[in-house]
């Protein structure tokens, strides 16, 4: 029997959250595939996958730009973020509904019921991705500024990017978390290999075409992955009444973060900055989003500690989330000191001498860095309590506060304006979940993020490298 979605927690999840539910799912399904058997258990391949996805991103934003300069290296970014936002919207929390009701199947019956589900929502995502390309045609044919063959080349790799998704929730939903986590490494890798070859063949179109390339090559793995599992799957296993609305209503806060982490790039490129700009606040943005979503794993990683650890005791597990995260945030703080230090002499040896400039934005992602895990123990406290208006409402505020600072600060401040909106959209998040879960996310805590901060900008404007 289902639970109806009455019973269900309505939480929110972002990538990790998803991966958390799926590695629970794991542990009771009657068996792993081979190659999950090689990666080691469930939550090891899918750690693993997160590992491997950090590094391919790190390259991305080290070796790639120096390859390809700014102008062409905002192009990439920019291309990127909206395939990673639009897939996003149009899957809005699917895979969050595959995670909670296939493992509520019977063994025999799970990859019928993943069939199912994905066999209802494929002619809404037909359809999604129809008035997704009759909107890219009316823009081509009414503005200027859009070109027909970057038009398409973004839309086929957000076609595949959903495709993508929608053949690895099945994986996320069968315990196969593996699959999830290595389909992003896959496009990244064919992105590291094909950028550098098409750019230099083929120009700025070449870089676009890498983007659908590569989200071609994560579709493929994910798709050939996928197809053994359901293949004979049995039919007519039907779907839970509100399956899909609880992923829905589980996929909000995902958008509403993407939008706000990767607002700098979009923010550059849509208040006219010029290509070089929208490079360095890319390049900044990039590591930014690196640096958060590994701050992210580090707490999701200890998801089953805490969660078994709060059946016992709430006490004690907000107090093992607050160690977590003081230990965490002076980590941070003395990396964001260092990072400031070294930076104007280091930054231009990795991404070369064209992303000098990059240097002030980089500043004020620095100066994130001891902010950085207070939403992430917010985000894990109010999951833990079953309270999933908390981090919604956080990442509306924040994203809203990255908005208007992006209208106030881009235009006179260009690339900086861009990553400061992003600072002010940290603060606002810290802030706001320091005092909706004042018992994890403590005003110590706050205050350390806070000063840490102050002081990262102060000694970046000291050196002369930031003001």
């Amino acid at each position: 029997m289902h639970e109806g979605v009455g019973r269900v927690p309505l939480l929110p999840a972002d990538d990790s959250q998803v991966l958390d539910a799926a590695r629970v799912a794991a542990v009771h399904a009657p068996g792993t595939t081979a190659p999950q058997r090689l990666l080691g258990s469930p939550r090891q391949a899918a750690v693993r996958g997160k590992a491997l996805e950090l590094v391919t991103q790190l390259l991305l934003v080290t070796v790639v730009p120096r390859l390809l300069g700014p102008a062409e290296f905002g192009r990439m970014t920019v291309a990127l973020a909206i395939v990673t936002l639009g897939a996003l919207t149009i899957t809005l929390g699917a895979p969050s509904a595959f995670v909670r009701f296939v493992p509520a199947e019977s063994g025999s019956r799970r990859a019928g019921l993943a069939r199912s589900m994905t066999l209802q929502v494929l002619p809404v995502r037909a359809i999604q991705l129809t008035a997704v390309a009759a909107i890219a045609a009316l823009l081509v044919f009414t503005a200027s500024r859009i070109d027909a063959l970057d038009a398409g080349l973004v839309f086929v790799a957000l076609a595949a990017e959903v495709g993508a998704v929608v053949a690895a929730q099945i994986a996320l939903g069968m315990g196969e978390t593996w699959i999830w986590s290595f389909r992003i490494s896959a496009r990244n890798l064919a992105l590291l290999v094909l950028v550098p070859l098409l750019a230099t063949f083929a120009g700025p179109a070449g870089v676009t075409a890498s983007v659908a390339l590569g989200s071609l090559a994560g579709f493929a793995f994910a798709a050939s992955c996928v197809l053994p599992l359901v293949r004979h799957a049995e039919q007519g296993v039907p779907v839970p009444p509100g399956a899909m609305q609880f992923g829905r209503v589980a996929g909000v806060s995902i958008v509403l973060g993407q939008l706000t982490w990767r607002g700098p790039v979009i923010a550059a490129s849509l208040l006219g900055l010029a290509a070089d700009e929208v490079g360095f606040a890319g390049l900044a943005a990039s590591i930014a989003m690196a640096i958060i979503f590994a701050v992210r794993e580090l707490f999701t990683v200890s998801v089953p500690e805490l969660v078994e650890s709060w059946g016992r005791d709430q006490s004690a597990t907000d107090r093992l989330m607050r160690r977590l995260g003081e230990r965490t945030q002076w980590v941070l703080v003395a990396s964001a000191i260092l990072g400031v230090v070294a930076l104007d002499r280091v930054l231009p040896l990795v991404v070369g001498d064209r992303f000098t400039p990059a240097v002030a934005p980089m500043i004020t992602v620095l100066a994130m860095l001891p902010l950085l895990p207070l939403p992430a123990m917010g985000l894990q406290s109010a999951s833990l309590r079953l309270r999933p208006g908390i981090p919604v409402a956080i990442e509306s505020a924040s994203l809203v506060s990255f908005i208007v600072a992006s209208l106030v600060l881009v235009p006179r401040w260009h690339a900086v304006g861009a990553t400061g909106a992003l600072l002010v959209a940290t603060v606002t998040s810290a802030v706001l979940n320091a005092r909706a879960l004042p018992t994890v996310v403590t005003p110590r805590i706050l205050l350390t993020g806070l000063v840490g901060t102050g002081g990262v900008l102060g000694i970046a404007a000291a050196m002369g490298i930031w003001s």
